[in-house]
């Protein structure tokens, strides 16, 4: 151990008889100077993990030092109170544990030095192929630290994290003792000095296994009597169920035929809904287009209107003058009456051409609003068949989405034919599975056998048995039935003579693995339930420990084949029992030939006590005098119990199939699963591919419609430009008429008031208010055809409005009506997302729907009607046995 020391007092370089360079406060250790880095081939012998630097800077007593520990056994040595403690505390802070390991302070900034604010540590440990570097720096005000990996800032957790990885456990007092803990290290037990030691130097898993291991045997044992207990109740269910399943069958598949017509019932209401709502849609927009066209027919009507009340009055006002001006110039007027008509029909020429060119005027308008409106229309369909694909464009992609929609229908009925075939193995696995189960069950009734005969001649015994069953979870460990029930003779002829060598009493006891169970049993059977019965406790002995003095073969030569502890199977704590107090595995059964020669077998063999076919025989030997030697002999009758056994290789046989048979089915449910799964992938797909399809035929289509709108627009609009009027020409030529008329007229004019110079000035006035007059008169006939005309149209909107009114209540109250109905079908306000996958599947004619629910509806009338309540403990049958076959499979998987 190597270190450089700055600090008041000895340093430990001196103390432990090492020399330090008090200039460069250099060191040497191992031939290594402190000064350089140790290179990853220097470091031979480090493990992953170790120390390999540690770098102390104003922590307690030193103001700087560094240590660079061996690969092996390092030792710092030092009087009280020269900082070798405080190199314990800096590996302890330095790998982020806690101050309580310590016992020196409860803060973490007391452990800065006196006099400095900061204090930092450094621990490089050796992993490959780089060491990992740990720097500490802790902040004296604030009791605040900051963590430093590799050079790379930070926190606590990554430390703590990539300590775990080293495998290093500064919390374990088998890895890291500080002198503070040692007593603590000294009061741990024994388990706790082995599972600490397990977690120091062990893998993480070892710890965790030993605590696994130490449970495994009783568990075994509890799953092994709930096994047999679950398997019978699985096979009463398993039975009842089987009568009813035709029953549930048809009742499941009628009901199925009730839930499409329900679908169907409810996808009809929502359709008929639907049609309802896109009338009602359309009749409110024609609606509202309707009460436009009338604001704007009685915005348009009001001023025409005023404008002919207007002129009513200006013309009866001139009428009146005139009548007034004709009584006093009617002497004047036969005079003038001819030049006077031929100015008003001039005025009414010069009207007439004005009235011409005002409404070509507006038919000029007309005509290029028209042409705007038709360019408008064409550049929008211009402009959304740019986002349109060409029909060429488009066709490889139906085509390529009809290749896909072929390849999904056919993977589709590939999965379906192997259905049925998993369907049809599936059955023919249940069927010999049902067969074994039959054949295993005749197997266990001699075990009842048994029980039935302890019932006749040993009723406490059978009352306990039965009490067992129903409270062996009560005990901490297996309390086993009585021997007779428990053991299994191989051979039926075997029988009496393990029922000779077993005495009544142990034939009939409880075998207990625990003394308190043992009590506990006794004391709820015996005393509480006054049940005359047998209880004894199994030794805690291996069961291996019991071998004969002699192998079966030394004395085959007289007749010996087996002994008594290999005719028979039973529990290892049951032939624990048998063996210890009856000696079983030191009793041989002879055959004939030693029944033949039984005097030599008593004097040669040196066997005591062992069976012939039909007599059971024990040799004695005199410990007195000259040892004299006496044999007893008894007659061996036939087994009252144990002449009922299992055979039990056929019934492993039996249970290893039938696991078989589990293990096959349960690999066809998991590839049912999967080719399930894969469907609803591809039918998932088969709709998506219909609605791009639709949705291509629909672009294709659209793109026709397009351009023939296009080219009807077009045409049209060179029809207007066509029909173009030259307004310029028109006008010129109106006034041309006009400065005509108006030449002839003021030449009429002059001769007329030549005529009638008296009265020029009446007549005058009569003139002028005779062209007003005329004008007005024009202008209010035109006005009153235009009212007329505007009069009608509002009388038959209005007449439509009030139809489409009556038209759109009626339509809305049927589509409040349905949509009611809908909803109570479905019991929402919209179809869940699961009923409208299923309505996907139902037609959407509405006339198809009937369809298909008269067709389902008489498909479930031929159906007979089981009574639900037997379909309801059917399917609560179905699902315990599933439970319970899951339990069963895996409680033999574990066993």
């Amino acid at each position: 151990m190597a270190s450089k020391v700055k600090k008041r007092g000895p340093n430990l370089q001196q103390i432990s008889g090492q020399n330090a360079d008090h200039h460069n406060n250099t060191t040497m250790v191992n031939g290594i100077s402190s000064k350089t880095s140790k290179s990853q081939s220097s470091m031979k012998g480090f493990v992953e993990g170790a120390i390999v630097r540690i770098l102390m800077e104003n922590f307690v007593t030193y103001d700087k030092c560094e240590v660079r520990p061996g690969p092996h056994l390092n030792v710092i040595m030092g009087p009280n109170g020269t900082g070798k403690s405080t190199i314990v505390c800096a590996m302890c802070l330095g790998l982020a544990g806690s101050t309580s390991l310590l016992g020196r302070a409860k803060e973490v900034g007391e452990f800065v030095k006196h006099g400095s604010n900061e204090a930092t540590i450094v621990l490089e440990l050796f992993k490959q192929p780089d060491n990992v570097v740990i720097r500490r720096v802790i902040t004296k005000q604030g009791n605040r630290t900051a963590w430093y990996l590799n050079d790379s800032r930070c926190h606590k957790s990554d430390v703590i994290d990539k300590v775990k990885s080293l495998n290093i456990q500064i919390n374990n007092l088998c890895q890291f003792l500080p002198q503070d803990k040692v007593v603590e290290f000294a009061n741990m037990s024994n388990i706790e000095l082995l599972e600490n030691t397990e977690k120091a130097v062990g893998s993480p898993e070892l710890y965790v296994n030993h605590c696994r291991l130490k449970n495994f045997r009783s568990d075994q044992k509890e799953m092994l009597l709930k096994h047999k207990e679950t398997s019978d109740h699985l096979e009463k269910l398993t039975v009842k169920n089987s009568r009813l399943e035709a029953d549930v069958k048809r009742y499941q598949e009628r009901q199925h035929h009730l839930e499409v017509i329900e679908t169907l019932e409810k996808k009809k209401a929502w359709v008929e809904y639907d049609i309802k709502r896109k009338l009602y849609v359309e009749l409110k927009k024609r609606q509202d287009a309707l009460k436009k066209e009338l604001r704007e027919a009685h915005a348009s009507n009001a001023p025409i209107q005023q404008k002919l009340d207007t002129l009513t009055a200006r013309l009866s006002e001139v009428d009146s003058i005139i009548k007034e001006k004709t009584n006093e110039s009617r002497q004047f007027a036969n005079a003038a009456n001819k030049k006077h008509e031929k100015i008003d029909e001039f005025s009414n020429e010069l009207t007439e051409i004005q009235d011409e060119l005002k409404s070509k005027q507006q038919e000029e308008e007309k005509r290029e609003a028209k042409i705007r409106a038709h360019q408008t229309l064409v550049e929008g369909w211009q402009r959304e068949l740019e986002q349109i694909p060409a029909a060429d464009e488009i066709k490889p992609q139906l085509d390529q989405n009809a290749a896909a929609l072929r390849a999904v229908v056919r993977e589709v009925s590939g999965i379906d034919t192997e259905y049925n075939g998993i369907k049809t193995e599936r059955e023919s696995f249940q069927r010999e599975r049902r067969d074994l189960e039959t054949r295993l069950r005749r197997l266990n009734d001699q075990k009842d056998m048994r029980l039935r005969e302890l019932q006749k001649y040993y009723r406490d015994t059978y009352n306990a048995v039965e009490w067992l069953r129903s409270n062996q979870d009560m005990f901490k460990h297996k309390i086993h039935e009585p021997v007779a029930l428990v053991i299994n003779v191989r051979n039926k002829e075997h029988a009496k003579y393990i029922e000779q060598a077993i005495p009544t009493n142990d034939m009939l006891a409880f075998v207990c693995e625990d003394a308190e169970d043992m009590e506990l049993f006794v004391s709820l059977v015996r005393e509480k339930q006054n049940l005359r019965i047998n209880a004894v406790k199994s030794p805690n002995v291996p069961l291996a420990s019991f071998q004969p003095n002699r192998p079966i073969a030394d004395i085959k030569r007289w007749g010996f084949n087996h002994y008594l502890k290999d005719l028979i199977d039973a529990p290892e704590a049951v032939m624990v029992y048998l063996c210890k107090m009856h000696r079983l595995y030191n009793v041989p059964l002879g055959s004939r030939v030693t029944q033949d020669s039984i005097d030599k077998v008593v004097k040669e063999s040196g066997v005591t006590r062992f069976y012939t076919p039909d007599y059971q025989y024990s040799v004695k030997r005199s410990r007195y005098g000259n040892h004299k030697q006496s044999t007893d002999s008894s007659f061996v009758p036939d087994a009252r119990l144990l002449n009922i056994s299992v055979d039990m290789s056929a019934k492993r046989e039996f249970e290893q199939n039938i696991q078989e048979i589990e293990h096959q089915l349960g690999i066809g449910q998991q590839r049912y699963k999967e080719l399930q799964q894969r469907r609803q992938v591809l039918m998932t797909q088969d709709n998506e591919l219909k609605e791009q399809k639709k949705e291509l035929i629909r672009k294709r289509d659209r793109h026709k419609t397009i351009m023939q709108n296009i080219a009807a627009k077009k045409e049209a609009i060179r029809k207007c430009e066509a029909s173009a009027i030259d307004l310029e020409a028109e006008t010129a030529k109106t006034q041309k008429k006009i400065k005509t008329i108006n030449e002839k007229k003021i030449k009429l004019v002059k001769e007329f008031s030549q005529l009638i110079k008296d009265c020029i000035a009446r007549t005058k006035e009569k003139v002028e208010l005779g062209m007003g007059y005329a004008i007005v008169f024009s202008q209010k006939n035109y006005i009153e055809a235009t009212q007329r005309e505007a009069n009608a149209n509002l009388i038959r909107l209005e007449n439509e409005k009030v139809e489409l009114l009556n038209r759109v209540r009626n339509t809305k109250d049927i589509a409040r009506q349905l949509i009611k109905r809908a909803q109570d079908l479905t019991g929402s306000e919209e179809p869940s997302k699961e009923l409208r996958e299923a309505f996907s599947t139902c037609p959407d004619d509405l006339d198809e729907i009937d369809q298909k629910i008269h067709y389902v509806r008489a498909q479930a009338d031929c159906l007979f009607e089981t009574d639900q309540r037997v379909v309801q403990e059917f399917e609560q049958r179905k699902v315990e046995i599933q439970r319970l076959t899951e339990g069963v499979r895996i409680t033999l998987y574990n066993g």
